[in-house]
């Protein structure tokens, strides 16, 4: 009992820490979401408008904070059992080097973002033509498309990733490799990428929310939101899994920076040839 009691501290130590470091890496993305919410005011039920702006930021706040707190939390305990890793989370638990790990593997992070931001334009361009395309093209070409990359890099680079791969994806993996392998050796393969799917799958039914506020939900479209996230969502798995937390992040991060360039690229050009 009494060697017990230090070894139960220091590991409620490092939750902690580790809870703590996560958690304000994953603040700083869900503030990002208060310019859209002021920009959607005007939108707003009546039921809803006449209540305090400060109260109407608080309540929208309040879902994403729950659920980033549940999600650091499960990781938290569960990513580094099934040899998941996050680099925010080795330094808190052990004063490892963030930078000098996460250093060599950013080229290839952006560039798979990028790539893939690539991809999604081109199939969304190969689907748009059976999907109601003129409607679609229409609430992209509104949008704020520098909103949407503060948005991109800060909640969908941070705070998605820390909800779908560190939260859901950690627990998938281990729930698999407690039931298939009886908590023995590291999770087979075959068990993770099972997880990346399914953590994938649920990204990609986590946009039509968003879809639906653009344009009717016709098959089509829920087929393409969910098809084209999920690709995004199985590459920042792997990587989570390959590497580590914050190289998913960079790669997420980067695709908002692809869909950012080619926009402004498509709308510069669009103003030439105009």
């Amino acid at each position: 009992m009494t060697d017990q009691a230090p070894i139960d501290a220091a590991s409620n130590t490092r939750f902690g820490r580790t809870f703590v470091a996560l958690s304000v890496l994953g603040l700083a993305g869900v503030l990002s979401v208060i310019p859209s919410i002021f920009s959607q005011l005007d939108a707003l039920p009546p039921e809803l408008a006449s209540l305090p702006t400060p109260l109407v930021v608080a309540l929208s706040l309040a879902s994403p904070l729950i659920l980033l707190a549940v999600a650091v939390a499960v990781g938290t305990l569960l990513a580094h059992r099934v040899g998941l890793r996050s680099l925010v989370a080795a330094r808190a638990r052990s004063g490892e080097a963030i930078w000098r790990n996460l250093r060599p593997h950013i080229p290839m992070a952006f560039a798979v973002g990028m790539v893939y931001a690539v991809v999604v334009l081109a199939l969304d361009a190969l689907i748009n033509p059976f999907a109601n395309a003129e409607l679609l093209a229409d609430s992209f070409a509104e949008a704020d498309i520098l909103g949407q990359l503060l948005v991109g890099l800060f909640y969908g680079g941070i705070v998605e990733e820390l909800l779908l791969r560190w939260g859901l994806m950690s627990l998938l993996v281990w729930f698999g490799w407690w039931v298939v392998q009886r908590r023995q050796g590291l999770p087979r393969p075959a068990l993770v990428w099972v997880a990346i799917i399914l953590a994938a799958i649920l990204f990609g039914v986590g946009h039509l929310p968003a879809m639906a506020s653009l344009v009717a939900l016709t098959p089509l479209i829920i087929f393409r939101t969910v098809l084209l996230n999920a690709l995004g969502g199985a590459l920042f798995g792997w990587l989570f899994w390959r590497h580590n937390l914050e190289v998913a992040m960079v790669a997420h991060a980067a695709t908002h920076v692809g869909f950012f360039v080619i926009r402004v690229g498509l709308l510069l050009l669009s103003l030439v040839m105009g």
